[in-house]
Parts: structure tokens; sequence; C-alpha cells
């Protein structure tokens, strides 16, 4: 009787778990060992081979170095809580309305502030200079996971960087320096929402590729920097789309129940490349085509999705100053990119434009600015952050990077 008792007790917690766990195999987007042991059971009413198998099969889909995360995560999405905090308050996640996730900063003083004027005057000086040495400069904008206009952030919580973008791309227009916003292309081509991943904060590579084609038509058009059009036709691509593959940097913070994980797609090109890829600072060149030079297959040789970066497939990841080499395009335009990690989705797409393209990261740059880009001798110097990135200073130090 005791035995029994003890058998029924254990199926009937087993089945609670079952609830759980087929709750949790929706989100990780597969159909993990224990719910296959489950159907099993259900087909051949099994009672002790399922309770033998049980263990192995639920260690087996379950990630324990972050259960607890994936355990809590689970837990607000059930509870309908929208507002993750963070011991770091600027690492707060909240759900949108869209159900995709973003991070907010619940201490940051409300408004646009200050910093965005500041940062908007420096780039317009930073223009002039190079103005004065011959090289022309345009500032490109790249969308932010929140729409304008839109209401998707939780009942009192607030965001401002698009506002911020909108008053320093307007400081821009008041001191002459070119700009290229590319907000509106994104606003009016699809649903908004499904540029961006659902948990990282950084656009896709179907976003980037969208985009290397409007800058090269802007490139074109404003300074006679012509690219051959079939590099961005994307009939001339092969894609291939890792499913449930990438959990974001938002996503690491709430797990997977909280959220799902999101696909993540690869393109390659159909016609021939020969790139060089070289960064000093890390020791590295990569020479050959575009998928094995400027994309890194290594960062999804496997799923990893609380110690791996998918989305660092494209250019690797933020380096201080890196050049790629086309061998394809010699007579391409140079270009300087000065960039935040949304580049590094737009950086392989973008070389293949160009003759060479040298990126710079003012994080991690240490050097004389004006002097490294004016021996680089560019046909043009752009930069590409998003449009948050404008609230920041460490991104606009273009006088205190040096040594």
């Amino acid at each position: 009787m005791k035995r029994r008792n003890t058998m029924t007790a254990a199926v009937f917690l087993l089945a609670v778990a079952a609830g759980f766990l087929l709750l949790a195999t929706s989100f990780f987007g597969g159909e993990g060992k224990f719910e296959a042991l489950l159907k099993t059971f259900l087909r051949e009413r099994d009672v002790m081979a399922f309770v033998d198998g049980a263990e192995t099969a639920v260690n087996g889909d379950l990630d324990r170095d972050h259960l607890f995360i994936q355990l809590y995560g689970g837990v607000q999405r059930l509870s309908g809580r929208r507002v993750v905090e963070d011991a770091v308050g600027e690492n707060t996640v909240v759900r949108l309305s869209t159900g995709g996730l973003n991070f907010v900063d619940l201490q940051a003083a409300p408004g646009v502030g200050p910093q965005v004027a500041e940062n908007a005057a420096a780039t317009a000086a930073f223009s002039q200079d190079l103005e004065a040495l011959g090289i022309p400069y345009l500032y490109v904008n790249a969308p932010q996971k929140l729409q304008r206009g839109e209401a998707l952030l939780p009942t009192g919580v607030e965001e401002y960087g698009n506002e911020s973008a909108d008053a320093f791309l307007a400081e821009l227009e008041r001191q002459g320096t070119d700009y290229l916003d590319l907000r509106p292309l994104f606003e009016e081509n699809g649903i908004y929402s499904n540029w961006f991943f659902r948990t990282d904060h950084h656009w896709k590579p179907e976003a980037a590729f969208f985009a290397w084609q409007a800058l090269t038509d802007e490139l074109e058009g404003r300074y006679g920097l012509a690219a051959d059009p079939a590099l961005t036709d994307p009939a001339n691509w092969d894609t291939r789309v890792l499913e449930h593959f990438f959990l974001g940097s938002q996503g690491k913070r709430v797990g997977s129940l909280y959220a799902g994980a999101d696909d993540i797609t690869l393109y390659t090109p159909k016609f021939d490349t020969e790139l060089t890829y070289s960064c000093p600072a890390y020791g590295f060149t990569r020479t050959g085509p575009f998928e094995t030079s400027v994309c890194f297959p290594e960062r999804v040789a496997q799923q990893d999705w609380f110690n791996g970066n998918p989305y660092t497939y494209y250019a690797g990841g933020d380096y201080p100053i890196a050049t790629i080499t086309n061998h394809k395009n010699p007579d391409g335009p140079r270009v300087v990119l000065l960039r935040d990690s949304f580049a590094c989705a737009l950086t392989p797409f973008l070389a293949l434009s160009c003759s060479e393209l040298t990126t710079i990261d003012l994080r991690y740059f240490e050097g004389d600015l004006l002097d490294t880009i004016a021996g680089l001798e560019p046909d043009i110097a752009l930069t590409l952050y998003a449009a948050s990135t404008t609230r920041l200073d460490n991104l606009f130090q273009y006088e205190h990077t040096e040594e």
C-alpha cells in the first residue's frame, strides 16, 4: 500500500512537472527529451519506464547553470509582470506590448538632457575638422527597437531614445552637418517590430541588409560613390535561418521562458567574394569569401543561449579599429565607419560596396582620431549609431582618444 501511494505521488508530481516543462518547450521552440518521454508514456502506459527515464530527460532539457534565471523568468511571465528589475538599474528589462523585450533605466533623469546637445555640437565640429581635410562626412541614425509615436512600454515607464535622436539631428541640421535618418525607412516598410530581435536590443540582419540598400543609394546620390546594384539585390543572396537559436542580451537577463528565443538569418552571397579582415588589437587576419572572412561561422557552430552571441556572426564584435579589404572591388570607395554595435550586422555588407572599409569604435579606440582618419585617405567618413546612442557620452569623444 505504501509503495503504491509513493508511486502515485511520484507520478502526480511528475505530471505537475510535465505541465511546466511542456510550457517551457513551447518557448524553447522544439520537442525536449522530457516531452518525447511523456508522449511515449501516453502511448505505452509504462509507468516504470517513465519514472526511470524522467530524471535523465529533465536534466537533459534544463540548463542547470541558468535554472534560476529560467524559473524566475517563467514565474514573471506567468504572473503577467512586464517590468523585471535588475540590481543594475540600466539592465532592467521590460516587456513591450509587441511581446519583445527592451532595456530601460528606471533611475535615468527624465527628458532629453544636456548630453545630447553636447554630443551634437561635438559631431558638428568633428564634421568641420574632416571637411578641412577634404573628407566628406555623413552621420547615419539607425532606428532603435522602440518605434516613434507608439505606446509600447508598460504604464509609468519612460524612455527617451527617439526624443534624444530628434534633438540631436535637429542640432546637426542647424549646424549644416549632413545626416541620414533611417527611422522613416523602417516605419514605412513592413511591421516595425519585426525588424528587431525579440530578446536583444539590436536590429536583425534583414534590417541591416535593408539599411545597406538605402545607404548605397544615398552614397551614390549625395557623393557620387557608386556601388554595383547587383550586390544589394536580394536575388543574388542565399539565406539560412537558425530557428530558436539566439537568446539576446535582454533575454539572457530573464531567460527564454519569459519571451522565447530568436531566429537568426545567415546571409551568403551567390557571387564570388574575397576579403581580408584584420584587427591588430585582437591579433587576427581573416582572408577568404564573405562567409568565412567578415562572418564568423564559429559563433554559430552550436547553440548556446547564455554563453554565446550569434549576433557577432556578423563582423565578430566590437573592435577598436579594424580594416576590411575587398579584393574583388579595387576601384570601390575607401570608407571609414565610426560605429556602435548596430554596425556589426551592417559591416560585412557595406564592405562589399567598398575597396576598403575601416571601422572605429570610440569606446575602445586609442590614438589620434583625426590623424588616423587622414592617414587612411578615405573618400568619405560615416558614423552609424542607433537612435538611443545619442544620449551617451563615450561614443562622441572625438577629442579625447589619444593614448
